[in-house]
């Protein structure tokens, strides 16, 4: 008889294909009738058997710990599922069962395209089974054995998708707990599939395993499991590193003549380097591998979602062909007995194989590869000032507004003005811009203002589209004007750009294209004049700058007051002020809010002003959820405006969500890829997630776009102290820096850390201020003196500075009240003065100003401040349990040093206190 399928003989007596499990049907021969369980022994379960009065076995697809696993239909529903029959040692246990009953029930709440979905668990006659989704295909232990070891994106794409599958039953409070290849199936189409959620536990149900109970598979068991200890989902990203480690090195980790020597080493040996057996393996690749097998589950990835993450990450660094898991073609899922006619079949298929791929590459020869659609990307290039040097702002403001017209049109990426303008006044060609931007398009141009000529004077523009990949000149043309027409220069350009690229405008888009800002020209050259000096007010961090910017916009705003986009320029700058702590008084915000009500009574649907209402929730109150909605409904109408993603970019981060805030802040990136600021950030991410690997690549890159950014630098040399506490590396570096208040609060750290404390106390005398505030740092020099003072445990001299660092403090406090900053600092005066009860009070004011909860990067500072507090007035259990608290949050804090880790806890003398305690020196260890 054929196979309707596969086309297989097979002989009469055969229900089911005999190479594809296919059901066979004599023609004109009446379906049996099954109405009572065949009375066959469960162990000799053949093809054909009802079992159970509904379930009729096709295959036997393998055995396990648990049981026999058969490939059945259910008569019932008329569809192929999968019979698990449990062991009958473990079924006996009736708490057993009941155990698998609980977690099973839990288990069918997991609705996932990576997970098989579990049925029911049932009994008859004494036997008792469960019934899931039946998988076609193999699972990942036959494709390993087949391969032998596999390639690094075959390995990452697989492990996404666990990871997908492992998020889903995690955020359900389920862990799988024998994760293993042979539990994960991957079917006909490449989809990967988490079976056996069966013995899974239920992280919210207690009781339901007993104590000392071990349960796993000892090769792929993770620490505490071997140690029958309590268990969460880091078991399984254990669980998970180890099948990798297979998956790349085609061998296990380790090995042993008995589950119990192999479980002992999962608990104690340390594992070869991946690398070490298979070269091909990144490095990167290689770490996160022996990261997710690190024995303290507090030093893994601490949820399935940061590991896929981290995998995406290495996977855009690989080539696009081993990013796919390979289609299978269906087979059997049972190991079937090669015969001379399937090594026939193989080889004929390798050669058609063959055939195949060399036709493809005689047909393809001498093309080229055809990348998928997408947006175009062009970059308005900085236009070149052909007037006097005076009006160098006015040629600048004029490409900006060029840039932003572009910027809201749907199908175009513009690069950001940030990115473009480092290429003011370059020799470079368009081919190498093009190289450095991955741009389509560059639109270049000249400007000259002759205010000789008529009243104001007369404009002439002269800009050009170039095709970036040939560097053809598609367009040119010459606008010569009277200022008055600079605005209709502006929208013709972008007009012409549109039409030459082929694009389709909407109509909110036409509007932005064809926007006339103000009909004022006065007050237009003042709006220029003020975005000039914010930019240098930000580049140069000049308070003054700031000021300027502000007084030039308000004459603008004088001059016309309907003017929006004045207002909101006035409006960024007040919030900057205020959110950066610069200038963080009611004073401030008041005013920020001021212009933004005007702007948004002018215009209140632009997306300009909504995008300022949003920043002033943010800014001004951390107000995440108004932000928020406000961002959605931007982002909705204009998804091409990056301001608004950014913006979701840094309130994600603030509410610990690094992942989707990173994954934000790298799309804004691409769009502009020559910020070194936003690069920063994007280190600063990475810093806090404590990924310094990841932090150190971005901070380097943010230093080649501006070798001289602060900040950066600073990061980048604190990281040598903060992962191993290599103050000499930080010094040897630190000596090219030029002086800065934070440079020289760096320099007294480093002074403290290797106890020179007459070094310190020099540095200090030699300040000229007494104070630095910035965001969420504050310095203060009377408090620092104590800080020494109370490493040389002189404290007299401790008491003296403490009493003088408290009177202004209490002064500041009295001016700004809520301001965490001062509130912290104040604390830790009352602490060095043995005040306890005031110390404590004016600690936890600024914990609740600033909580955790509240800003996930700066809440951390205030609970280390906390810390040091109790450690001052000697309660060293609660700051010992703060401590361990601030390794279980991100590494928060806008300036790297103020991230706790276990080189910084070993050298500042400011935890000498605790040194010795027990708690102390286990946090120490386990953290190392």
């Amino acid at each position: 008889m054929k196979c309707p399928k596969c086309h297989s003989d097979n002989p009469d007596t055969l229900k089911f294909c005999g190479e594809c499990g296919t059901h066979l049907t004599l023609q004109n021969e009446p379906s049996p009738s099954f109405t009572k369980t065949l009375e066959t022994p469960v162990h000799e379960l053949n093809r054909g058997t009802l079992f159970a009065n509904r379930y009729e076995i096709i295959e036997e697809l393998g055995k396990g710990g648990m049981g026999r696993v058969y490939r059945v239909e259910d008569q019932k529903i008329k569809q192929e599922i999968a019979l698990k029959l449990i062991k009958p040692e473990i079924a006996s246990d009736k708490k057993t069962i009941e155990r698998f009953k609980n977690e099973l029930t839990t288990a069918r709440d997991i609705r996932h395209k990576n997970v098989c979905g579990m049925f029911d668990l049932g009994e008859e006659k004494g036997q008792h089974y469960i019934t899931m989704e039946y998988v076609s295909g193999g699972d990942l232990k036959r494709f390993i054995r087949r391969s032998k070891r596999l390639d690094t994106g075959t390995a990452i794409s697989i492990a996404k998708q666990i990871c997908e599958g492992l998020s889903e039953a995690h955020s359900l409070g389920i862990v799988h707990r024998d994760l293993k290849p042979n539990n994960i199936m991957i079917d006909d189409n490449g989809n990967v599939r988490i079976m056996d959620f069966g013995i899974a536990r239920s992280i919210k149900g207690k009781g339901i395993t007993g104590s000392g109970i071990m349960i796993g598979t000892p090769e792929y068991m993770s620490p505490e499991q071997a140690e029958a200890k309590e268990i969460d989902q880091r078991s399984d990203i254990y669980s998970l590193g180890v099948i990798l480690y297979e998956m790349t090195t085609g061998r296990l980790p380790f090995e042993g003549d008995t589950p119990l020597s192999v479980s002992m080493k999962h608990k104690g040996e340390i594992p070869q380097n991946p690398k070490e057996l298979n070269t091909q393996i990144p490095e990167d690749f290689s770490r996160v591998i022996l990261r997710c097998m690190e024995k303290d589950k507090e030093k893994r990835y601490q949820s399935a979602r940061e590991l896929r993450f981290e995998l995406e990450n290495i996977e855009k660094g690989i080539p696009t062909t081993e990013r796919e898991v390979p289609k299978r073609k269906p087979t059997t899922s049972k190991e079937i007995t090669v015969t001379f006619r399937k090594r026939w079949v193989f080889i004929t298929s390798i050669v058609a194989i063959a055939i195949i791929a060399a036709l493809a590459f005689l047909l393809l020869k001498g093309t080229k590869e055809v990348a998928p659609p997408g947006n175009k990307v062009l970059v308005v290039l900085p236009f070149e000032n052909l007037g006097a040097s005076e009006d160098e702002y006015f040629a600048d403001g004029i490409t900006d507004e060029i840039t932003n017209r572009l910027s809201a049109l749907q199908g175009l990426d513009v690069i950001s003005r940030n990115s473009a303008v480092q290429y003011k006044r370059t020799e470079k060609t368009i081919t190498q811009i093009r190289d450095e931007l991955s741009v389509d398009y560059v639109v270049t141009g000249t400007i000259r203002w002759d205010r000789s000529v008529g009243e104001k004077g007369r404009v002439r523009v002269s800009p050009k589209l170039i095709r970036a990949s040939d560097d053809t000149q598609l367009w040119s043309e010459t606008y010569e004007r009277d200022i008055e027409g600079i605005f209709k220069v502006q929208s013709e350009i972008a007009e012409q750009v549109t039409q030459q690229l082929d694009l389709k405008v909407l109509e909110p888009e036409r509007k932005t294209l064809l926007d006339q800002p103000t009909e004022n020209l006065e007050a237009y050259d003042y709006y220029l004049k003020g975005r000039e000096h914010n930019r240098k007010g930000r580049t140069n961090q000049d308070l003054q700058e700031y000021e300027i910017a502000i007084k030039m916009h308000e004459k603008a705003t004088e001059l016309d007051p309907r003017f929006t986009q004045a207002y909101i320029s006035q409006f960024f700058i007040h919030s900057w002020l205020y959110h950066n702590g610069l200038d963080r008084t009611e004073g401030r915000l008041a005013k920020s809010k001021t212009v933004v009500d005007k702007a948004l009574e002018l215009q209140p649907d632009l997306p300009e002003t909504q995008l300022a209402l949003a920043y002033y929730y943010y800014r001004g109150f951390r107000d995440y959820d108004r932000a928020l909605d406000i961002l959605e409904s931007i982002l909705k109408s204009r998804p091409n405006l990056r301001g608004p993603l950014s913006l979701l970019g840094f309130i994600q981060r603030r509410q610990g969500k690094l992942e989707e805030s990173l994954e934000n802040m790298e799309k804004v990136f691409k769009l502009n890829p020559l910020s070194s600021d936003l690069a920063w950030d994007i280190g600063l991410s990475y810093s806090c997630m404590r990924n310094y690997g990841k932090a150190e690549v971005w901070l380097s890159r943010s230093l080649s776009i501006r070798p001289i950014f602060l900040s950066p630098q600073l990061a980048k040399i604190g990281m040598y102290v903060l992962m191993n506490g290599n103050t000499e590396a930080a010094r040897a570096s630190m000596k090219t820096l030029s002086q800065h208040p934070l440079v020289d609060y760096m320099w007294f750290t480093l002074e403290m850390f290797d106890k020179n404390y007459l070094e310190a106390l020099n540095r200090l005398s030699l300040l000229s201020y007494d104070f630095y505030e910035f965001q969420n740092f504050y310095f203060q020099k009377n408090l620092a003196y104590a800080s020494v003072y109370y490493a040389q445990k002189d404290l007299s001299l401790v008491k003296t500075n403490a009493d003088m660092a408290q009177i202004v403090l209490e002064k500041t406090v009295r001016e700004h009240p809520g301001d965490p900053r001062f509130r912290a600092a104040l604390g830790l005066a009352f602490a060095y003065m043995g005040s306890a009860s005031e110390a404590i009070r004016e600690g936890n004011r600024a914990l609740d100003l600033m909580s955790v909860s509240k800003d996930a990067m700066s809440g951390p500072i205030y609970v280390f401040n906390m810390a040091k507090i109790y450690t001052v007035i000697g309660e060293y259990e609660k700051a010992i349990d703060l401590l361990e608290y601030l390794f279980t949050v991100l590494a928060g804090g806008d300036f790297i040093w103020q991230f706790v880790s276990v080189p910084s806890l070993q050298f500042d003398p400011q935890w000498d206190p605790l040194r010795n305690h027990p708690r102390f020196d286990r946090l120490l260890e386990d953290k190392k």
